[in-house]
C-alpha cells in the first residue's frame, strides 16, 4: 500500500493536530494514535482561534462544542507598554478556548477505527504503518525522518510568563501591550481571563525558576501600564517557559513520513496561528488521503502558507519589543495592522 493510498496509519502525538487528523481520516483506514503523556490532555493554557478555523472545526463535527466551551475575546487593541492606544479597538471575532476543552471535543470525534495507545515512540521508523504522521510537537522525532537538516528545535531569546485571572478583565484593559523589552497581553477566557508577558532572557536551563523570571519581567515592566504591573505583582500560579520554534523545513513529506502542526512549523505565538494552522494541516491532509491525492500536492498547499506564518510571527515579536516611536514599528502598524486590533495567540 503506497503512502498516497494508506490503509494503516500511525499518528505520533495526541495533541490538537494529532487528534484532529485521527478524527478526520476516512473510517476505512486503520489508525493507531500514539500519545506518550495522556495526562497532559487536562493541562495547558487557553488557545485563541480565529474565524478562519471554523470551517475545519465544522468539518470535524466539533464546532458547536468548541464554541460552547469558549469565550469571545471581543474588541481589543494594541497599546504601548505604558497603556497609550496604538490602534483603535476592533473585534477580530476571536474565540478563547481552554486547551483541555478543545482536546476533549476532538477526542470525542474519534471514530471506531481509531485505536489510542499510550506509549512513547522513540523510533518512529519502526512503526508498522503505510503512513507515519508526526504530530509530536516542537520536539518531534518524526521531523528528522522528513528533513534531517531540520531535526532539532530552535531556541529563541524569549521567555514567557502566563497566568490566570479570576474575573473577566475590564474591556479597556483587553489587548496587547507593546514596548521596549516587553510584550504583555490581557485576554478574557472561560472562568475569567488570562494574561501573558514575553521578554528577552538568558535564564536557564529549563525548567525555569518562576521567581527569577518574574523578577526580570518586573524590571522590564518599569513604566508599564498599571494593569501590567499589577498582574506581575500578583502573579500567584504563574508559569514560565522558554519559547522554542521549529526550524524552517524544506519539506513536510518524505516517503511514508509526514509532519504537521508544531512538528512542522512551531512558531512564536504572536499571530495566534499555531493551533489553527495545525487544525488546517490535519483536515486538509485527511481530505487529500480520502481523495487519493498525492501527499506532495498537500505539501505544496500547506508549506508556503505555514512558512510565511512562522516567519511573520517572529517578525511581529521583534516589532513588538522595539522602543516607542520606532519608525519600522510605526510603519508596520500603519501598513499591516491598521485598525485590526491585537492578534492574541497561543500562550
Amino acid at each position: 500500500m503506497s503512502p498516497a493510498h494508506p490503509r494503516r496509519i500511525a499518528v505520533v502525538g495526541g495533541g490538537v493536530s494529532g487528534l484532529a487528523l485521527a478524527a478526520a481520516l476516512p473510517r476505512t483506514a486503520e489508525v493507531v494514535l500514539h500519545e506518550a503523556q495522556p495526562e497532559r490532555a487536562g493541562a495547558g493554557w487557553t488557545l485563541v482561534l480565529g474565524p478562519w478555523v471554523r470551517p475545519a472545526l465544522h468539518r470535524l463535527g466539533v464546532l458547536d462544542a468548541v464554541v460552547r466551551a469558549g469565550t469571545p475575546v471581543g474588541p481589543g487593541r494594541l497599546l504601548a507598554l505604558d497603556g497609550r492606544p496604538l490602534t483603535p479597538a476592533h473585534d477580530a471575532h476571536l474565540l478563547a478556548v481552554p486547551r483541555p476543552a478543545l482536546l476533549a471535543a476532538l477526542g470525542g470525534a474519534l471514530g471506531p477505527s481509531v485505536r489510542v495507545v499510550h506509549d512513547e515512540v522513540l523510533d518512529p521508523a519502526a512503526l508498522d504503518g503505510d503512513l507515519v504522521v508526526g504530530a509530536d510537537g516542537v520536539r518531534s522525532r518524526v521531523r528528522a525522518l522528513v528533513d534531517p537538516a531540520g531535526a532539532e528545535r530552535l531556541v529563541t531569546p524569549w521567555v514567557a510568563l502566563r497566568g490566570r485571572l479570576g474575573t473577566t478583565p475590564a474591556r479597556e484593559d483587553v489587548g496587547e501591550y507593546w514596548g521596549p523589552g516587553m510584550l504583555a497581553g490581557v485576554v478574557p477566557s472561560p472562568g475569567g481571563g488570562y494574561w501573558f508577558t514575553t521578554h528577552r532572557s538568558a535564564l536557564g536551563p529549563e525548567p525555569l525558576d518562576v521567581p527569577e523570571v518574574l523578577a526580570e519581567a518586573r524590571r522590564a515592566a518599569t513604566g508599564a501600564a498599571p494593569v501590567v504591573r499589577a498582574l506581575l505583582d500578583d502573579a500567584s500560579g504563574a508559569t514560565a517557559t522558554r519559547l522554542w520554534v521549529a526550524p524552517p523545513l524544506r519539506r513536510y513529506v518524505r516517503d511514508r513520513y509526514v509532519v504537521l502542526g508544531d512538528a512542522a512549523h512551531a512558531m512564536t505565538p504572536n499571530l495566534g496561528r499555531g493551533a489553527g494552522e495545525g487544525l488546517l494541516d490535519a483536515v486538509t491532509l485527511a481530505d487529500h488521503l480520502a481523495g487519493h491525492r498525492s501527499l506532495v500536492t498537500w505539501q505544496v498547499r500547506r508549506l508556503p502558507r505555514t512558512r510565511v506564518a512562522r516567519a511573520a510571527s517572529s517578525a511581529v515579536m521583534r516589532l513588538a519589543l522595539l522602543g516607542p516611536g520606532h519608525a519600522l514599528r510605526d510603519r508596520a502598524l500603519r501598513l499591516s495592522l491598521g485598525a485590526a486590533g491585537p492578534r492574541a495567540g497561543r500562550r
